[in-house]
């Protein structure tokens, strides 16, 4: 059965993870090797990848985050085409987290995270460790990529005091979604993706383009927490011209990075 007629140059997914029916209890019909894992991907017409492993945790053991980068650079070494990997950092561990990142940055990789502080034991953003993390990330050109704390205070702390820092938001909930980009309008290193409870109601992509423009939104889908083909069909089904989704679809991630792809 043919799905959807998928866009011809290849989806990137700019927000996923590498997670395996084994690294979580889904209770789910999740891949059970990274073959299975990117042929759904693939199945959906996503080519490329970025995201991060992330391991809960309590905040009191840096190997923990060590092993979060370890395991997506092993996915990246076996799928070099298929996979990027973003560094995962904790801010108790400030001095060690931003060993990581240029350590990554070093390797050709210009994603942090997606950082998720439910996961790692932390609520704000714009607090501790996190600000020297930020002040590298900013320094080297790289995207900072934070799960949504439903927090716009300490998300407009972010891009207002590390101005050229391109912040990237998941999953703006959609009963700010109005506000999140009114806050985006004031700050042009502002971005968001859609992944999560970022395209969940009809219209808000088409509100975001917009307000914004194409240029600020990426396609994401938390694949495999999420249903990676029910974010490619949401995008096409909205009212946008082909050249807003391609922007949307893999234009502004190449951009964001500074990677050049056929």
């Amino acid at each position: 059965m043919k799905f959807m007629d998928l866009p011809e140059y290849g989806i990137i997914d700019a927000h996923m993870h590498p997670y395996l029916a084994h690294d979580r209890d889904f209770g789910l019909d999740i891949p059970v090797n990274y073959d299975e894992f990117f042929a759904e991907q693939k199945r959906a017409g996503i080519v490329l990848n970025c995201g991060a492993f992330n391991i809960h945790n309590d905040g009191s053991d840096f190997s923990v985050i060590k092993e979060c980068n370890r395991r997506v650079l092993e996915v990246h070494n076996a799928y070099p085409d298929q996979f990027l990997p973003g560094v995962n950092v904790h801010p108790n561990f400030p001095e060690e987290s931003c060993a990581e990142v240029q350590k990554f940055y070093d390797m050709g990789f210009r994603m942090v995270g997606e950082i998720a502080g439910y996961v790692m034991n932390y609520t704000k953003y714009y607090a501790g460790g996190l600000l020297q993390v930020m002040e590298l990330a900013q320094d080297l050109g790289m995207v900072l990529n934070i799960h949504h704390n439903s927090d716009l205070e300490d998300i407009e702390m972010i891009v207002k005091n590390f101005p050229r820092l391109k912040l990237l938001v998941a999953h703006p909930g959609y009963a700010s979604i109005v506000g999140n980009y009114t806050l985006a309008q004031k700050y042009p290193n502002l971005y968001f993706d859609i992944s999560g409870t970022g395209l969940t109601r009809w219209g808000m992509l088409k509100k975001g383009v917009e307000m914004l423009g194409p240029e600020r939104i990426l396609f994401g889908t938390d694949f495999p927490v999420m249903n990676c083909g029910m974010y490619v069909a949401a995008v096409l089904f909205e009212h946008l011209t082909d050249e807003e989704r391609r922007m949307i679809f893999r234009e502004n991630f190449l951009r964001l990075i500074d990677l050049q792809m056929a």
